[in-house]
């Protein structure tokens, strides 16, 4: 499951959040390059956790290993083209979702679905952005699941986790009658799950992603 930022429980998770960080704010630049003692003075921690948070940098393609280089920084801050293109994948993971779901007559429970809208309706309230992009995200991911195909729901959280945490301010800066536009469409999108009014559920999600994009823009 995707995690939200407040989910810091080991050192190595600490670091590796302190270098998206770094990333995100320009302090650290693409094709930068990267040593575990550089790390280790910045943040005053072991290199043990260090490499861990690396590695997993690395298996995630946000730092690179290059021949003579060692590890480098990627390219990874999300502009609004990039966001486009990156709606454009979760919009053709949930159309194979719900196609394959129509095709193999396979019953769908919507209770997580509703939850999730409930949880994001209440960070809305609270206007705690973070919980409620986190359950927005989960929402989409608990709906992909239901294809079967363990690669969208992976291939989905990484599109969800660049948004999340490499995107520019103004993407996630949603205001609030934005929230209630999209809180809405996703009750009509569920009512329409229940209906097994599949079409008519990515209808609607189309144009809540379209939504989205326009609002990336502004």
């Amino acid at each position: 499951m995707l995690k939200s930022k407040r989910d810091y429980k080991t050192l190595d998770k600490v670091v590796y959040f302190s270098i998206i960080e770094k990333i995100k704010t320009g302090e650290l630049k693409p094709n930068e390059h990267l040593t575990e003692e550089r790390l280790s003075k910045e943040l005053g921690v072991s290199r043990s956790p260090i490499r861990k948070a690396i590695t997993a940098l690395v298996a995630e393609g946000f730092l690179d290993y290059r021949t003579y280089s060692g590890v480098v920084v990627k390219d990874s801050l999300v502009d609004s083209t990039r966001y486009v293109q990156l709606l454009e994948v979760i919009e053709l993971f949930v159309k194979a979702t719900l196609e394959k779901i129509e095709q193999m007559e396979t019953e769908i429970s919507t209770t997580d679905l509703r939850n999730c809208i409930q949880s994001m309706d209440r960070a809305s309230y609270l206007k705690d952005i973070d919980e409620y992009l986190f359950n927005e995200h989960q929402f989409f991911l608990r709906l992909i699941s239901h294809s079967g195909n363990p690669y969208y729901k992976d291939m989905a959280k990484k599109v969800f986790f660049n948004i999340t945490y490499f995107a520019v301010e103004s993407i996630n800066q949603i205001n609030e009658d934005m929230r209630d536009r999209t809180i809405k469409h996703l009750n009509q999108i569920v009512d329409l799950l229940d209906k097994q009014a599949f079409q008519e559920a990515n209808a609607e999600i189309k144009k809540l992603l379209g939504e989205f994009v326009v609002n990336a823009f502004r």
